[in-house]
C-alpha cells in the first residue's frame, strides 16, 4: 500500500485520542482523506481533533466502522470489538506504525528515537529546522508549546518524527537521518527481555549503517557506545570531546542552561543558552545542533531561546500563594533522577516531588533502581501504583512497598497517599505554608488531577 491509495478511502482510527493517533489523524485530514476515529474517554486531543472537523466516537462499537475501508489502531488497543468486527467483515487493519511508515516513505524522513528525551528532542529539532528554512513537517509524541499541538503541517519533503521503540515502530521506517539518544531497560513485555529489546536496536543501527543512512548515537551510552565498533559510518555527540560533537558546560541554574558545542576539537558554537533545564537537555541538543550541523544549515542563538519546550516537560502550572507548581512526564527510574537532579537547581526553595509509578510490571522490574532513585529524597509523596490496564498479581510489588522499603532502608518520612482527595488536602495544607517548589510526576492521572486542583484554587 501506498500512501496515495489512502486519498481515496475511509479510514477509521481506533485508540485516535492517543497523542500519537490523534497527530496522525489530524495529518490525514490535512491530506485531504476522509477520517473518523473511536476511543474510550474525551481528552483535550478530541477538542483539538473537533477543530480539524474528525468524527471522533467515544466508546468502541461495531457501529463505530460502519462503511469504512481502512483500519489503524493505537499499540495499545487490546481485544477491542471494532477490530473483531472489521476482520470478520474483512476490512484491512494495520498498527500504527504502519500509518507511520506509509507518510515517511517518500519523504526526506529524520527519525528521532531512544528511551528518554525522544519528544522533546523531536520538537527542538523540527523547531529550529523551521526557523533555518527548511520547513519539515514535524510528528511528536507530546504538545509542542510553539505550534499548540503534536504535529506541525507543511508541504515541505522533509519530515522530522519521533519513533517509538516501544512496539517496534522505529524499526519499520526508512529514515534519512537516524538520531538515537539512549538505551535503558524498558518495554521487556513487548521484547521478552533486556538482550532481546537491545539486540533489535543494534541491528537496525548497523543495517541503517549499510544503506547509508546517516546515523547519529550517544557516545556516552554505554550501549550504544559500544556499537562504534561494528560500523565506521556512526557520528557521535556527547560530553566527551573524542565524540564527532560534544558539549562543554558553562553554567546550569533553575532559568537557564549554558553549554558550548565543539565539532571534533573545535569550537561550533560558543556562549549558547537555553530555557531547557539541566544537562540531559544540553547533551540533546548537542545531538540536534549535530544534525542540524551536517545537513548543512545553522541557527541563530535567539533561536534556541525561542523554543517553547512540550508540554508536561518540567511545565510551570503557575504560582498559587508562594507555591509554584510543576508538572513533568517522568515515570521510568532515570527519568526521575533527570527530575531530581533538575530540583536541586532551585537552590534555597522547599521542594515537594510527587511520584505516581507507572505500571506494576515497570515498578517489579525496576524495583531497585526505584529504591536507589528516590533514596535520601526528602518531602516525597508517592501516589497509589497506576495499573494502565495492568492486573495486580499476588506477590507483586507495589506504591506500598516502596514507601515501607524507603523509609527503613534509608530512614526516610516518604509518605504514601493512594487517593486524590487526601492528597489535595495535604496540598491545601502546603499552600498555607511557606514558599515551596511542588513538582508532580508520571504518565497517569496525575497530571490532570494536579491540573484540577491548581485550577480549582486559582
Amino acid at each position: 500500500m501506498k500512501f496515495s491509495e489512502l486519498t481515496s478511502t475511509k479510514v477509521h482510527i481506533i485508540g485516535i485520542n492517543g497523542i500519537g493517533m490523534s497527530a496522525l489523524a489530524i495529518y490525514l485530514k490535512q491530506n485531504n482523506i476522509d477520517v473518523t476515529g473511536s476511543d474510550i474517554t474525551y481528552n483535550a486531543n478530541t477538542v483539538n481533533l473537533e477543530k480539524y472537523k474528525i468524527p471522533v466516537y467515544i466508546g468502541h462499537k461495531i457501529s463505530n466502522i460502519k462503511n469504512r475501508e481502512v483500519i489503524f489502531y493505537s499499540s495499545a488497543i487490546k481485544n477491542n470489538p471494532e477490530i473483531r468486527e472489521a476482520k470478520k467483515k474483512k476490512i484491512p487493519c494495520y498498527n500504527r506504525s504502519k500509518l507511520l511508515q506509509l507518510i515517511c516513505k517518500d519523504k526526506f524522513t529524520i527519525v528521532v528515537s531512544g528511551s528518554h528525551g525522544k519528544t522533546s528532542t523531536t520538537s527542538i529539532l523540527g523547531h529550529l529546522l523551521v526557523l533555518a528554512g527548511l520547513n519539515p513537517t514535524i510528528i511528536s509524541g507530546g504538545i509542542m508549546n510553539n505550534f499548540g499541538q503534536n504535529i506541525y503541517l507543511t508541504n515541505s519533503n522533509y519530515v522530522v518524527v519521533e519513533a517509538d521503540e516501544s512496539d517496534g515502530t522505529v524499526f519499520k521506517l526508512n529514515p534519512k537521518y537516524l538520531l538515537f539518544l539512549n538505551v535503558d531497560r524498558e518495554h521487556i513485555d513487548f521484547y521478552k527481555s533486556y538482550s532481546n529489546f537491545k539486540s533489535r536496536i543494534k541491528n537496525y543501527i548497523l543495517n541503517q549503517t549499510k544503506k547509508n543512512v546517516k546515523v547519529f548515537i550517544n557516545n556516552d551510552d554505554n550501549f550504544l557506545s559500544s556499537l562504534k565498533k561494528y560500523s565506521n559510518n556512526l557520528k557521535t555527540f556527547g560530553s566527551n570531546i573524542n565524540a564527532n560533537y560534544s558539549y562543554k558546560l558553562i553554567k546550569l541554574t533553575d532559568k537557564k542552561s549554558l553549554f558550548q558545542i565543539y565539532k571534533g576539537k573545535k569550537i561550533l558554537s560558543k556562549n549558547l543558552s537555553t530555557n531547557l533545564l539541566g544537562e540531559h537537555n544540553v547533551q540533546n541538543l548537542t545531538a540536534v545542533l549535530s544534525i542540524i550541523d551536517d545537513l548543512g544549515y545553522g541557527i541563530k542563538k535567539s533561536h534556541l531561546l525561542d523554543f517553547k519546550g512540550t508540554k508536561r516537560r518540567m511545565n510551570i502550572l503557575g504560582k498559587l500563594n508562594k507555591t509554584i507548581f510543576i508538572d513533568d512526564y517522568a515515570h521510568h527510574p532515570t527519568e526521575i533522577e533527570k527530575l531530581i537532579r533538575i530540583s536541586s537547581l532551585y537552590k534555597k526553595k522547599n521542594i515537594i516531588l510527587i511520584i505516581e509509578p507507572h505500571r506494576y510490571s515497570r515498578l517489579n522490574d525496576l524495583y531497585d533502581e526505584y529504591l536507589r532513585v528516590l533514596s535520601n529524597t526528602n518531602n516525597l509523596i508517592i501516589l497509589k501504583t497506576y495499573e494502565a490496564g495492568e492486573n495486580y498479581k499476588r506477590g507483586m510489588k507495589n506504591s506500598k512497598n516502596l514507601v515501607n522499603d524507603l523509609n527503613v532502608l534509608y530512614n526516610q518520612k516518604t509518605k504514601y497517599i493512594d487517593n486524590y482527595r487526601d492528597l489535595f488536602y495535604l496540598l491545601d495544607q502546603f499552600l498555607l505554608k511557606s514558599e515551596s517548589i511542588i513538582i508532580s510526576a508520571g504518565a497517569g492521572d496525575i497530571s490532570n488531577q494536579i491540573r484540577l486542583f491548581y485550577d480549582s484554587r486559582k
